[in-house]
């Protein structure tokens, strides 16, 4: 397979890269004649070193599955992979809740969820957490009121829209309630609590940290557990789903959406490596799962525009 990486949205946008003659493997017919290369797009959750070796396997998996070849494309913002989305540079993705409810705003309907992953237990979601370093003062919200408590980036659901919302309708808004300054990502937030950077920050986890942030950092041995505490904790989020353009081919759809979905019977691990934590496997969705986080992006959108220059 091959892994291309955009630096930000214009090198999405600008994207049009094909496999030499001869490197794609034998065809099944029907849509693979039209599609003899998907490419798969992620945000950044993990380092982009790290993401590529975790995705290698489920690539290989993908293109004896599919019978085409696969490319992996990351990005190091949310804004890559949703303009490549758009544009059709890439055929799906795997985006936050609120990142999906954007790029389905911004492509007039283009694309919709097509599977996300279930905890262990067989549930669904996650939450926005504010974390602290755990040896530090702070309990409580009150506590951190006037600190310096992180952000990730404007389009990210639990590091930026659902922190912004709740705490605007707590009568505290975040970004005068505590200094709030942009860290770039999630992996960046958590990191900077424990240097010292920041005295808290937004990230996301599930129940006993199966997925999520916390769990791929714990994963790639950047954070130990009780390093951090957690000291808010949002109402529950609809779990991440990969996100596919409507305009490909129904049989391609289904084709993709079984590889997901039967990627647990394969190898649990390669399951685990998709759904970036611990969980019984992807199962489909649809975009009345996520009606509710795509009407905070409308609200949150309307409040953008309204707020003085």
């Amino acid at each position: 397979m091959i892994t291309m990486q955009l630096r930000n949205g214009a090198a999405a946008l600008a994207l049009a890269t094909l496999l030499p003659a001869g490197t794609v493997p034998a065809q099944s017919g029907g849509w693979q004649q039209k599609y003899p290369v998907v490419k798969y797009g992620v945000i950044p959750v993990e380092t982009q070193t790290s993401t590529t070796k975790s995705m290698d396997a489920f690539l290989k998996h993908a293109e004896k599955e599919t019978g085409v070849k696969w490319e992996l494309y990351q990005a190091t913002d949310y804004s890559g992979v949703m303009n490549a989305l758009i544009a059709g540079q890439i055929h799906l993705a795997w985006l936050s809740g609120f990142s999906y409810c954007q790029t389905h705003m911004d492509s007039q309907g283009g694309v919709e969820p097509l599977v996300a992953a279930q905890e262990p237990d067989g549930t669904m979601g996650y939450n926005a957490v504010i974390v602290v370093k755990a040896d530090s003062p702070y309990q409580t919200l009150e506590d951190l009121k006037g600190k310096v408590v992180a952000r990730t980036d404007p389009l990210s659901g639990s590091g930026y829209l659902i922190p912004t919302a709740a705490f605007r309708a707590m009568g505290k808004p975040v970004d005068e309630y505590f200094k709030s300054p942009l860290s770039g990502g999630h992996p960046q937030s958590v990191l900077g609590v424990l240097r010292g950077t920041y005295d808290g920050a937004f990230t996301w986890t599930s129940k006993n940290d199966n997925i999520g942030n916390l769990r791929a950092m714990m994963n790639q041995g950047l954070l130990k557990r009780e390093q951090i505490r957690v000291v808010w904790t949002s109402d529950p989020l609809p779990s991440p789903p990969v996100v596919i353009r409507k305009d490909v081919p129904p049989e391609m759809r289904a084709a993709l959406e079984k590889l997901f979905v039967t990627l647990k019977d394969h190898d649990m691990k390669l399951a685990e490596a998709v759904a970036q934590g611990r969980t019984s496997g992807m199962v489909p969705v649809a975009h009345k799962n996520y009606e509710l986080m795509c009407q905070a992006a409308v609200d949150e959108r309307e409040a953008r525009r309204r707020k003085p220059k």
